[in-house]
C-alpha cells in the first residue's frame, strides 16, 4: 500500500477514483470494504464513493493488513 498525504486528500471520492488510488481492482476493493464494514455512500450529486474519514479509514486498515503480511525486516540480507 503506498503513502497518501491525508491532507492534502479531496472531500470524496468515487469508487472509480479509489480503486485506482489503492491500485485494487474493483472486486477486490468491494472485498475489502465488506470485511472492514466500510460502505460506499452517495455524495451530492449521487455519485457512489468514500468521503475523506471513510478513505481514511479503509487506507489506514489496507496499510496495516499489508504491513502485517510483509515479512520482517533483516539489515543483513
Amino acid at each position: 500500500m503506498k503513502f497518501i498525504d491525508y491532507m492534502s486528500m479531496k472531500p470524496f471520492y468515487t469508487i472509480a477514483e479509489t480503486c485506482e488510488l489503492f491500485e485494487m481492482a474493483k472486486q477486490d476493493l468491494k472485498a475489502k470494504c465488506e470485511q472492514h464494514g466500510i460502505n460506499p455512500t452517495r455524495n451530492e450529486i449521487g455519485e457512489a464513493g468514500f468521503t475523506t474519514y471513510d478513505m481514511r479509514r479503509l487506507h489506514n486498515k489496507l496499510y496495516y493488513e499489508d504491513r502485517n503480511h510483509q515479512k520482517e525486516w533483516d539489515p543483513w540480507n
